[in-house]
């Protein structure tokens, strides 16, 4: 089988779908991060503490109830029988689910690390941080991605349930460990955005991921002849 959507109005329809039924949680969890960036604007260390910590749960919170809502409750609900009967192939439901989840998470993905960005740049704040915060923000992109393929690849709550929280974990010692990396670290507190080795590198290894990632999960769905 094909590893592409064999019907592209199709998969658009499946990414409508979902947009509009999770549209009004997201503009919740949007407004709460509009709010966290104002702390973070305000400049008190205090502030920005509280507001730094805020945009990183709710963007931990924003991919799990996409993933849990989208993937794994349609599960629960059985709706896979109703899905077989339109004019759909497993992978136009697959790009469809993916597609989706991506657009839903990318919202308010886009709106953290662009408004982080736009607030390094226009305040006092240290312009070396920049780095840091793509690198972490595109490290918060891997774990999203991740926990999605596997979510739509196993049919295992607990498998699902696990990798996510397994994930998760990490967030905190990878924050560590960028904090203190040699092309990183340095500049921290000083205006040199500096692009080293060792930050592209490490970026070019978390997009590598990413896209390993959805290529195995294209290569199982495209074997599967049914949705069983």
């Amino acid at each position: 089988m094909s590893w592409f959507a064999s019907d592209a109005g199709m998969v658009r329809k499946l990414i409508v779908k979902d947009w509009q039924v999770y549209q009004k949680q997201l503009a919740v969890y949007l407004a709460a991060m509009l709010f966290a960036l104002g702390l973070i604007g305000m400049g008190t260390p205090w502030m920005a503490s509280a507001g730094a910590l805020l945009l990183l749960v709710l963007l931990v919170v924003v991919g799990s109830f996409a993933i849990e809502s989208s993937v794994m409750t349609e599960r629960k609900q059985q709706t896979v029988p109703f899905v077989m009967s339109l004019p759909v192939t497993p992978m136009d439901f697959y790009w469809g689910k993916l597609l989706a989840n991506l657009v839903i998470y990318l919202a308010p993905f886009l709106l953290v690390t662009g408004g982080l960005l736009a607030l390094i740049l226009t305040t006092p704040s240290p312009d070396g941080a920049v780095t840091w915060v793509v690198v972490i923000a595109t490290f918060m992109l891997v774990i999203f991605c991740v926990s999605l393929c596997v979510a739509i690849a196993l049919d295992s709550e607990g498998w699902n349930t696990f990798t996510m929280l397994a994930l998760m974990t990490l967030i905190g010692p990878f924050i560590y460990w960028v904090s203190r990396l040699d092309g990183i670290a340095p500049y921290l507190k000083t205006d040199d955005m500096v692009w080293s080795a060792p930050v592209v590198g490490l970026l070019g290894a978390e997009l590598a991921v990413i896209a390993i990632t959805i290529f195995v999960t294209s290569w199982v769905h495209s074997r599967k002849s049914s949705f069983l």
